[in-house]
């Protein structure tokens, strides 16, 4: 049995709206109790219409939104104790790729820049830097040759390789990835996948995939779980929940969805 990696327990995030004048403080619970875990080297597949809370829990999870309570840890780190070193060693762990990869990199920056930023935080020689940004551009399939660019040289598919390998120069073994294609043209969208497949293989990379696109979860999942008004309803491996749904609202998301591919094979 593959160890677990990710361990999620009891997650909630709660934003809290002061009053005016005579008016009460107001509450909105975004994500609500919360759990799942996911072993190594596998891909847990995040499903749910918009706003049901999917993209607040990524950013619990990856802490750049605290959960209101709860427990994350990742590899054995727990963020929650607020400890300095504790703290370093999970932003390498785990990163995080967004839907807009044209809000995620500045555009001043020359895509060098920015995929060496983690590097530079961990004092990593210029040198040494200058190798390690050419090996993660080729390995996301964008020439090193263009390392002094700017973002808006490029299209919206280059952008979010970039990005990837932005996330990939800390060497994590966690990857979040919030709608990661959504906001691309079809005919990119399969090569974005594509390589996200070949590099969990290479790097022995663990994903939660975060998406309401049923083909894109069906194709990419070991385990699929379902969020619906800030709670997960359902979670089963992916061939069972294809198959044989439970809840109702699972069903009746699954019954609208275009015919479903066969889920890859588990070995990739």
């Amino acid at each position: 049995m593959t160890a677990e990696l990710v361990r999620v327990d009891n997650v909630s995030k709660v934003y809290y709206q002061a009053g005016l004048l005579r008016q009460r403080a107001r509450s909105m619970v975004a994500v609500r109790n919360v759990s799942f875990s996911i072993a190594a080297n596998t891909v847990l597949g995040l499903v749910g219409e918009s706003g049901c809370g999917k993209s607040t829990l990524a950013r619990a999870v990856a802490w750049l939104d605290p959960p209101t309570s709860g427990r994350v840890v990742v590899s054995g780190i727990d963020p929650g104790l607020r400890e300095r070193s504790q703290m370093a060693l999970f932003r390498r762990t785990v990163q995080i790729v967004f839907q807009d990869p044209y809000s995620s990199l500045n555009p001043r920056q020359c895509i060098g820049e920015s995929v060496a930023e983690g590097l530079r935080n961990q004092g990593v020689p210029r040198d040494r830097r200058r190798r390690e940004v050419a090996r993660l551009l080729d390995m996301v399939g964008i020439s090193p040759n263009r390392a002094s660019e700017r973002p808006h040289r490029f299209s919206g598919g280059q952008r979010q390789r970039i990005v990837i390998a932005r996330a990939l120069a800390v060497q994590p073994r966690f990857l979040i990835l919030d709608e990661p294609v959504s906001s691309l043209d079809v005919s990119i969208q399969a090569q974005i996948v594509n390589l996200l497949v070949d590099l969990k293989r290479e790097l022995s990379l663990t994903y939660l995939f975060i998406s309401h696109d049923l083909n894109l979860i069906a194709y990419l999942s070991d385990e699929i779980a379902v969020m619906r008004d800030g709670t997960i309803i359902e979670q089963a491996p992916a061939e069972q929940l294809i198959a044989a749904p439970v809840h109702q609202y699972t069903r009746a998301l699954f019954a609208d969805a275009p015919v479903l591919p066969e889920p890859r094979s588990r070995s990739s």
